[in-house]
This record gives C-alpha cells, structure tokens and sequence, in this order.
C-alpha cells in the first residue's frame, strides 16, 4: 500500500514544553482520523491553528534558537521575501515555522487596520480645539505640522517594524518582554492597560454626553438612570461585536470613519469661498501655554502603537502595517489641518476656540442642518472610540498572559478565534468604571502613555543592538547608532518640555499642600489655646472657690475661738459684781 506523501514544506514542530498542547493535538488528530472527511478537516485545522499560534509564540520567545543549517524545516520564509539559502549561514533562524500557518487567523486587510488606527489615535478633529484658544491658530498649524514630524510619524514607524518583526497579538507587551525581559513588560503592561480601562470609561461617559447634548442641547440632560442605562447597552453592544470577530470590528470602524469625517468634509466644502488668512496677522495670546499646548498636541496625536496589539490578526503585515499607518498619518494630519483652517477664518478669535468650537462654526457655514449632522458625528465618535479601544486594549491583557503575567485570558473562542476572556475582562471594568468622572486624568494618563512609550522607543533601538539580524519585513531605514540620536533627541526635546510644566504643577501641589499642613497647625494650636484657656478659666475659678472657702473656714474658726472667751469674762466679771 503506497503511503501518503507528506507537504513539501509543511514544517516540523518541535515538542512544546511550556504549554504541554502536543499531545492533546496529537490525541485529538488521530481521534479525528475516524470523523467524516469535513468534520475531521474541519477539527485538523483548528487544532493545527491552535499548535502553530502556541509553538509561534514560543519560537520567537525562546532565547535558544537553532541556527538555520541545523533545522531547515523551522524556518518559513513568507513569499516576495529572501529565500533560506540566501540568508547568512552564520546567522539565527529569526522566523518562527508556525506563522505561516496563522493566515486563518488575519482577517484585516490595509483598509480595515487604517480604519482601526484612526480611531485609535484621534476619531475626528473633537477635542482639538482647546490647542487653538491655548496658543492660537498660528502656532496651533505651526505645532501641528512638527508633532506630525517629530511624534507622530516615530510612532507610526516604531510600530510598523516592531509589528512585522513580532507579528502577534500582544504589541508592546510582547515588543518589551523579548527586548528587557519580565520586569519592565509588565511595568510598561500595568501603565498601558490601568490609562486603557480609564479612558475607556471616559468615552462611555462622553458618549452619554454627546448623545444628551444632540438630543436636549444645553436646556438639558439625560437622567442618571438614563445615562447608565444607554452605557450599558452601548457597551454590551461593543461587547459582542468584538467577541464575533476582528473582521466586524474593521468593517464597523472603517464605516464609522467615514461617517465621522463626511460633516467636515461638508463644512470644508461650503466653507471654502470663505477662506481666508487674515487670522494670521490677528490676536495671538498674551500668555501662551505652552505646557497645555503640548500636552494636547501630544494627547490627540497617540495611539499609533495601539495598532500593534492586533498584529496576528492582520493579513500580511509585512505590507500591510507600512501601507495603513503611513496613511494614518496623512490621514490624521488633514482631519486636524483642513477643519481647522476653515474654523479659524470663521471664527479668528482665539478666545472662541474651545469645546464645541466646530459646532459653532457648522452653524455659521451650513445652518442647523450641519450642525446637528456634526452632533451625530460626536455621537459616533465616541462609539468608535469605545468600539476600537475596546478591540486593541484587550489585546493587552492577551499579551500579558502569553508571557505568564497575568492567568488564562489566553483562551480563544471556539468559533471566532478572538480573546473573548480578556474582551470580558476589558467590557466589565469599562463598565464599573464609567459611573465616575474621568476628565482630570487626561493630564496623568498622558504621563503614563509618555513612560510606556519611552520603553517601546527604548525596546526598537535595543532589540535593534541585540537582534541585528533578526528577520524584519519591514526596517526603518536608518542606521541604529542614527535611530538612537533620533529617539534620544526627540524624548529629551519632550522631557524638557513636559516635565517644567508638570514640575511646575508637582510645585504648586507641594506650596498648596505645605500650605495646608500650616493651617492644620494653626488651627490644631488655636483648639489647644482655646482648651488651655478653659482649663486655666477652670482653675482660677476652683482656685478662687478654694480661697473663699479658707476664708470662710478660717473665719468661722476664729469666731468660734472667740465665743468661748466672751462667755468666761462675761462669768467673771458678774461673780465680780
């Protein structure tokens, strides 16, 4: 009997110690061996799916890899790239077998990551209002233009190589565990996910806000009951859409771009004959503040790297990830620029620019009519917000538990192959946490995201001295002593800028506290005087009490004693008599 031929490159996977699946997949194929041809096929698959992510991810974590010569079947070399023999004999086989193996799984394709990317960084032009009234609109395009530069393109490229080079659901866990080890992962997994969860339920309360504020306008609001009713819903909502499968996700968030963009292009459309520079030479601020203006330039040009955390679901990311964040940045730029160009000759004076700004301006282009689509198009961003933050920071929590931080949010679904405990996990704590206000933690979630981001821009250049020859699909192209000059100057630009204002802010919270502890003491030594006081009142009044009491004893004594020697002269001298 002529024995089947095995694949010509189907690899040969190594026994997997650390998470012991070999022999359940093994167990579960030669059981399957019995079923009908699609339902055997159909187990095959998921079972092999479910090996290759497994051994993938202990692949490109293990520290002891075979060199190239020394296994050929454990080196998969994607198509379009180098093949083997071209490689280096002296070099170390950097690409995982098993991730050929994990095209079921990406289901993202170039326009649906692009989608995903914009709601992660911005989700429109709202919000970015406060950055004109705080310096005005000159220094806001000048400021626009080299944030882009200077912040948002390092972000946008730090995460195309280091996602083509570890293309696996995790991101910057995964990017900082292989380049520093637990330690600083977990830190950099802490920082991350604690600002995911509380921006999160900033966004289900905005989009209660939004929601009240197109349905009642300023005259009034939703109800309490109402508003944790309609957070709820919107989040059991996001909920199912993200546990279904990253593909809806894309879909939903690519629709929801193009619904939140059309009332600006509307605007940008009619406003155009209105189109004038003259705010160039109008009002600029007195005072700028430029801690403010930073902080918000930095804070609505972020999340480039969020697009990392879905790496293995995207369908080849060696093309895909340059292509889609390349035009998030554009993107991105335009939706920030083009509006705000349109906004400020409509409305030049800085003092007008703050929430709700592009509200007023629709109403002066195109009426209430655009206005109103300009409130629906908040609505819907703060649902795309919520839809993808959800999507992208579960994926956290997956990461953390692939390197053993955190228990069992490894789990996938059956049918959907998404994260579902860790989606759980994400939509319960968005949901406790959205019953409370959120907006003073803007500032410090911006501290946070600058720490973990300094360790993703740290972890680039390391792995970059460490793994020179690691397989990279897509390498940024400079030098790594250059890449590391550029990261050095940019983070020190932004220290020197951040950390005044925030020491200026720590400064003030000390003189304010410092103040406080001294009118405790003042106070605390007023009740002591005051208590003193009484007791000393106390005791001159007892001691006083005392004094007549002596006196009084001493009188009566005496005249007690004097008594006596009246009544025997009174006896002598009638005897006398």
């Amino acid at each position: 009997m002529e024995q089947p031929k095995p694949p010509s490159r189907s690899p040969s996977f190594p026994a997997s110690k650390t998470f012991g699946e070999d022999a359940e997949v093994t167990s579960a194929l030669s059981s399957s061996s019995s079923a009908p041809p699609s339902a055997g096929g159909n187990l095959r698959n998921k079972l092999t799916r479910k090996k290759s992510v497994l051994v993938a991810f202990e692949s490109i974590f293990s520290k002891d890899r075979k060199p190239v010569e020394e296994d050929d079947t454990c080196a998969f070399i994607p198509e379009g790239c180098a093949s083997s023999f071209d490689l280096p004999p002296q070099k170390t086989a950097r690409i995982p077998a098993a991730l050929g193996s994990q095209q079921s799984f990406r289901l993202l394709h170039v326009y649906h990551l692009i989608g995903i990317t914009f709601f992660a960084v911005t989700s429109g032009p709202f919000g970015f209002e406060s950055t004109v009234g705080a310096a005005g609109p000159v220094l806001m395009q000048v400021g626009l233009l080299l944030f882009q530069i200077l912040w948002s393109a390092p972000l946008a490229l730090m995460t195309a190589e280091l996602s083509c080079m570890i293309p696996l659901s995790g991101g910057h866990v995964l990017w900082i565990y292989r380049a520093f080890g637990p330690f600083w992962s977990f830190v950099n997994s802490c920082f991350a996910f604690t600002c995911s969860v509380l921006d999160n339920a900033v966004y289900a309360v905005l989009f209660v806000e939004f929601l009240s504020s197109l349905l009642y306008g300023d005259s009034h609001r939703i109800s309490h009951a109402w508003s944790v009713v309609l957070r709820v819903l919107v989040i059991i909502l996001i909920t199912v859409l993200n546990i279904v499968g990253i593909r809806i996700i894309g879909v939903t968030a690519l629709v929801l771009t193009v619904a939140v963009l059309s009332p600006f292009a509307a605007m940008l459309i009619w406003g155009l004959p209105r189109l004038n520079f003259k705010w160039i030479h109008g009002q600029t601020p007195q005072h700028i503040e430029l801690g403010r203006f930073i902080t918000m330039l930095l804070w609505n040009s972020s999340g480039f790297d969020g697009a990392g955390n879905i790496a293995s679901e995207v369908e080849s990311p060696a093309s895909s990830y340059p292509r889609a964040l390349a035009a998030s940045v554009i993107l991105i730029f335009a939706v920030y620029g083009l509006p705000s160009l349109i906004g400020v000759s409509i409305l030049p004076d800085y003092n007008e620019w703050k929430r709700g700004a592009y509200m007023i301006a629709a109403k002066l282009i195109g009426g209430r009519t655009l206005q109103i689509w300009m409130g629906l198009s908040e609505v819907l961003s703060a649902v795309g917000l919520l839809l993808t933050r959800i999507c992208i920071n579960s994926r956290v929590i997956y990461g953390m538990s692939l390197v053993e931080q955190v228990p069992v949010f490894t789990w996938l679904h059956p049918r959907f192959g998404t994260p579902w405990i860790s989606i759980l996990t994400t939509s319960i704590l968005t949901l406790l946490l959205a019953e409370f206000n959120f907006y003073s933690l803007a500032e410090a979630d911006m501290m946070f995201y600058a720490m973990s981001t300094m360790l993703k821009f740290c972890a680039l250049v390391q792995l970059r001295f460490t793994e020179p020859d690691a397989f990279r699909p897509f390498r940024i192209p400079v030098s790594r002593n250059i890449l590391a000059g550029m990261i050095a100057a940019v983070l020190g630009y932004l220290l020197k800028e951040l950390l005044p204002h925030y020491g200026k802010k720590a400064e003030e919270v000390v003189q304010q506290r410092v103040a406080r502890v001294q009118q405790n003491i003042e106070r605390m030594q007023q009740w002591i005087d005051l208590v003193t006081a009484k007791e000393f009142k106390i005791i001159n009044t007892r001691a006083s009490d005392i004094t007549d009491c002596i006196e009084m004893s001493a009188a009566q004594s005496s005249t007690a004693s004097f008594r006596p020697q009246n009544d025997s002269f009174k006896e002598a001298l009638d005897s006398e008599c």
